[in-house]
């Protein structure tokens, strides 16, 4: 995973957002808000400027100044990823050589903002049940949400999980955006 996300011309380090993030005195993970950004987008695809108030609705935060301007580039570079047909998506996550304890903390953390995301597009009045896929995913997701770092497994089995979880993830995340794809083409 790189450390920072998308293009290169105008990367977002998760350090630095990070930091952008305590500067306005929020506590949340960078990766709580991809996640949040994720959910909502999967769920029902938003300009960007509807996402960023939709978004701070859902994890009930106040986003403004440069912290906004970089959540705004987040959701561009979010959406243009899976919209990608070469995979080029990302969980927007700590790179290698944050410690995996972490890591898996920030993994749930995702988790936590895709389904808050997910929740607030889907309270929508228009929108439609879950299909059974849909369903799946998102009780997926959920357990997800739930994993921490168990003391009984080397760092070598934890990283192999942490891998195969970011993975799934990651397809999981974009066959739901896929399927909003069509479902909005469709209509």
């Amino acid at each position: 995973m790189p450390d920072s996300y998308f293009d290169h011309e105008q990367a977002l380090d998760f350090d630095d957002y990070a930091n952008q993030l305590l500067e306005q005195g929020l506590q949340e993970s960078p990766a709580h808000l991809h996640g949040g950004i994720c959910g909502l987008l999967v769920a029902a695809p938003l300009e960007p400027d509807h996402c960023l108030a939709a978004l701070c609705q859902a994890l009930q935060l106040d986003i403004r100044g440069e912290l906004a301007g970089s959540s705004l580039q987040l959701i561009l570079a979010t959406t243009k990823a899976m919209a990608d047909d070469q995979f080029e998506f990302h969980l927007f996550l700590p790179d290698d050589e944050t410690e995996i304890e972490q890591r898996i903390n920030a993994l749930a953390d995702w988790c936590r903002g895709f389904l808050a995301g997910y929740a607030m597009a889907v309270t929508d009045p228009g929108a439609d049940g879950l299909g059974d896929e849909v369903a799946e995913i998102l009780k997926d997701v959920s357990a997800i949400a739930e994993v921490g770092m168990d003391n009984e497994i080397d760092d070598e089995e934890a990283e192999s999980s942490y891998f195969e979880l970011t993975e799934f993830l990651r397809f999981a995340t974009l066959n739901l955006a896929q399927d909003a794809l069509q479902m909005d083409e469709a209509e």
